[in-house]
């Protein structure tokens, strides 16, 4: 019982000085007339950060339809655990969960582990490296099944040009480790201007590309533009 006490105690005093930041974005594009079209969009990132860790919960929802029929729905949610053992250096280990109808995806899970390493951080500038190991569980929508062992290796720049304008790129190359021709690209450049302390407008062209897709599925490029309204604090 004392043991119990004394952990209960220091779980109270790291939760005393966590850090908790919210990061929601959503939005929504309509046309009405000779063409009807309704696209929806929601991201959600929270970080949760005490002493040198970081456990992050992120999800994103796109649903989209053309004169009724339904042409676009991606749903993903995702928990990720930081280690920082210095300034610059740090693990992660993620769990992820996806779906995506018209990739041909019913259910994906994926396991990521690796290190990340900063470059840049500060109040203006952040630029850091990631490099790791994909594990990747496909449920699919024709029955089918595949397990897949990728590497890993992400970058991601954030550059703030005045107090009211900043701009953000990433990529990430996953090559299959025992299938060079099954490899994928996925990268996304945005920018945000301010409106006040909370609220800022962000435009961003995401694209994704899978050399070797579901069966099926004819495109192996997905590109998506979105102008949000996003709410930090």
């Amino acid at each position: 019982m004392k043991q119990l006490t004394v952990l209960l105690l220091l779980l109270i005093s790291s939760l005393a000085h966590a850090q908790l930041t919210n990061e929601s974005e959503a939005g929504v594009a309509s046309a009405n007339g000779n063409t009807k079209t309704q696209t929806y969009t929601v991201k959600q990132i929270n970080d949760y950060k005490w002493d040198k860790n970081v456990l992050s919960f992120k999800s994103r929802y796109l649903n989209a339809k053309a004169n009724g029929v339904e042409t676009a729905r991606y749903l993903m949610g995702g928990l990720r655990y930081e280690k920082q053992f210095s300034d610059h250096f740090g693990l992660f280990l993620g769990e992820t969960f996806e779906k995506d109808k018209f990739a041909g995806i019913d259910k994906r899970l994926i396991t990521d582990f690796g290190g990340k390493y900063r470059f840049i951080e500060t109040e203006m500038t952040k630029f850091f490296s990631e490099i790791g190991y994909r594990y990747m569980h496909e449920e699919r929508l024709d029955d089918s099944t595949a397990f897949s062992n990728y590497g890993r290796v992400y970058t991601e720049w954030e550059h703030k040009w005045n107090l009211n304008f900043s701009t953000k790129y990433w990529a990430e190359y996953l090559p299959n480790i025992s299938d060079n021709k099954d490899w994928q690209f996925n990268s996304e450049l945005s920018a945000s201007a301010v409106l006040n302390s909370v609220f800022s407008m962000k435009s961003g062209l995401l694209l994704r590309y899978d050399h070797s897709p579901a069966p099926g599925i004819l495109y192996k490029t997905d590109t998506l533009f979105t102008t949000a309204l996003v709410a930090k604090f």
